[in-house]
C-alpha cells in the first residue's frame, strides 16, 4: 500500500488513542509500548490485573507498570486525566492509563469502585465473558441482564466518573446498563457482529444504544473477532465504516487489544473453555494474528482513501474517546 503523506500529517496532527492494551503478568515488554510511540499513539489504556481480577492484584500490577516505566520518563508518563494527557503530549511522551476487564475484584464492596478510581482506573468492563455478581457475560446462554449490586455499580461508577465499559458483557447486561447510565458508555473493543457473528462481537442494536447514550465503541483488532486471521487494516476499517455508516463516525474508536503472543492467548482459550472462555453458540476461532500498532498509518490512508473527513479521523483516532472522558468529568 502506498502512503501519502496526508496520512502521516493526520496521525502527527491528531490525538490517537488505544483504548486497550493488555499489559498482565506475561505481556509486559517496554519495547511493546515504543512500538506504540514510533507509531503515533499518544495515550494508551492498560489493562492491569491478574486472573481472575483481585483488587489487591490491581494494586500491585499498577505499582509494577509506574516501577517498570519510570527509567523512561523521558518519552513515558502515566496520565490519569485529560490535562496530564495533553502535558505528555506536549513533552512529546506516550501517556498510559489503566482499565480492568471485570468487575470480580470488588467482590460487594462498592467503595472499591472509588478506590481503583484512586489508584489511577478510568474504565471497567462489567463482566468478562461469564457471570459475575454485576452482570452476564457475552458468553452466558441465559443472557441474564444487571444484577441489583449491578445496579449499584453503575450508578457508583456514575457519582465518581470512571467510565462503563461494555466489551465482554451481555447483550442484555450491556443494553440494561446504557438505559441506566447518567453518563456515556463505551465498548472499548469490541468488533461488529453483523460483519463477523463471534460471540465477542456487538449487534447493531447494541451499537445504536451505546451512540444514542453518547457513547463510543473501540473497534478490536484480533484477527478471529474480525474474520479475518490476518488482522489486516482493510478489515478492520470494514468494521470501522459498518459502526460509522451505522450511527456517525463520531461513535467510533480503536481499541485493538495487541497481544505480541497470539499463539499462547489462544492456548489459554482453549484451555479455559469449560470456565472463562465458554463458546454456547460455536462462534469461537483459536487461530489468527492481531492488528499491529505499526498498521495505523495504513488505517488511515485506506480512511483517506474512502472518502472520511479529516474531522471525522481525528474523532476516530482518539478525539471520540476524548469527548467521553470529558463528558465522564476526567478532565
Amino acid at each position: 500500500m502506498s502512503i501519502t503523506d496526508k496520512a502521516k500529517a493526520m496521525i502527527s496532527g491528531s490525538e490517537v488513542w488505544e483504548m486497550t492494551l493488555p499489559w498482565l503478568t506475561d505481556y509486559q515488554d517496554i519495547d511493546i509500548l515504543a512500538r506504540y510511540h514510533r507509531a503515533g499513539f499518544d495515550f494508551v489504556s492498560l489493562t492491569v490485573e491478574d486472573f481472575p481480577p483481585t483488587f489487591d492484584g490491581v494494586d500491585a500490577h499498577i505499582r509494577k507498570v509506574k516501577d517498570s516505566i519510570a527509567p523512561h520518563a523521558e518519552w513515558l508518563t502515566v496520565a490519569t486525566s485529560l490535562a496530564e494527557l495533553d502535558a505528555a503530549r506536549s513533552n512529546g511522551q506516550l501517556a498510559l492509563g489503566f482499565n480492568v476487564q471485570d468487575t470480580v475484584q470488588l467482590g460487594s464492596d462498592l467503595s472499591s469502585i472509588e478506590a481503583l478510581f484512586h489508584l489511577g482506573v478510568r474504565h471497567m468492563l462489567l463482566a468478562y465473558n461469564i457471570r459475575n455478581f454485576v452482570a452476564d457475560g457475552c458468553a452466558e446462554p441465559s443472557d441474564a441482564g444487571l444484577s441489583l449490586f449491578g445496579r449499584q455499580v453503575i450508578r457508583e461508577m456514575n457519582r465518581i466518573g470512571m467510565v462503563v465499559d461494555c466489551s465482554h458483557t451481555g447483550r442484555r447486561s450491556s443494553l440494561e446498563a446504557i438505559e441506566l447510565s447518567s453518563l456515556p458508555t463505551i465498548f472499548s473493543h469490541s468488533g461488529a457482529k453483523r460483519l463477523c457473528a463471534h460471540i465477542r462481537n456487538i449487534d447493531d442494536a447494541q451499537i445504536r444504544a451505546c451512540a444514542a447514550g453518547g457513547g463510543v465503541i473501540g473497534v478490536v483488532g484480533i484477527g478471529a473477532f474480525i474474520g479475518d486471521a490476518e488482522a489486516r487494516s482493510e478489515t478492520v476499517f470494514r468494521h470501522i465504516d459498518h459502526i460509522a455508516s451505522l450511527v456517525g463516525p463520531q461513535h467510533v474508536g480503536l481499541g485493538t487489544d495487541y497481544v505480541q503472543d497470539m499463539a499462547g492467548v489462544w492456548a489459554s482459550i482453549v484451555a479455559a473453555k469449560d470456565s472463562s472462555w465458554p463458546d454456547p453458540t460455536g462462534t469461537q476461532l483459536y487461530e489468527g494474528g492481531c492488528f499491529q500498532p505499526e498498521q495505523l498509518v495504513e488505517l488511515v490512508q485506506i480512511m483517506l482513501e474512502h472518502g472520511y473527513a479529516a474531522d471525522a479521523i481525528n474523532g476516530i483516532l482518539g478525539g471520540n474517546f476524548r469527548r467521553v472522558y470529558k463528558m465522564s468529568g476526567i478532565s
